[in-house]
């Protein structure tokens, strides 16, 4: 049973990245932002939020992985992609991709997620970490 288990580092590593997105809809509530259900459409553009190269880095990673591993269960992988990017505009995504912060970010993920054994490519990119315990 323990041979079939993602390495420990793998799911803290997940955590972090699920986390990240807990922490935006945290502050969002601390910041008083009303519940999705009352704001009102109004004809005004919508106001880009600001990305998290970081997390857009290690998300775009694992999503990349997921694609040519287990094609199947990355659609989870792109919805949690999608949360993390839900309100930005174009350019700021552009300019997320284009910093240093974000290549270091994808970089770092791609190169761990490779080590991970291509059987345990489900479990990697169908379950949260919380799901994994």
């Amino acid at each position: 049973m323990l041979g079939s288990r993602l390495p420990g580092g793998v799911l803290l590593l997940l955590g972090s990245l699920w986390a990240q997105g807990v922490e935006v809809a945290v502050a969002q509530d601390k910041a008083g932002a009303p519940p999705a259900q009352a704001v009102q459409p109004s004809a005004a553009a919508p106001v880009p939020h600001p990305v998290d190269a970081r997390t857009l880095g290690m998300a775009e990673a694992l999503l990349d992985y997921c694609a040519k591993n287990d094609a199947a269960s990355a659609a989870k992988v792109r919805a949690r992609l999608k949360q993390v990017t839900q309100g930005a505009g174009k350019q700021a995504l552009a300019a997320a991709r284009m910093s240093r912060e974000y290549r270091t970010a994808h970089d770092s993920e791609a190169a761990f997620v490779a080590k991970v054994d291509a059987r345990n490519a489900h479990r990697l990119c169908s379950q949260s970490p919380a799901e994994g315990k």
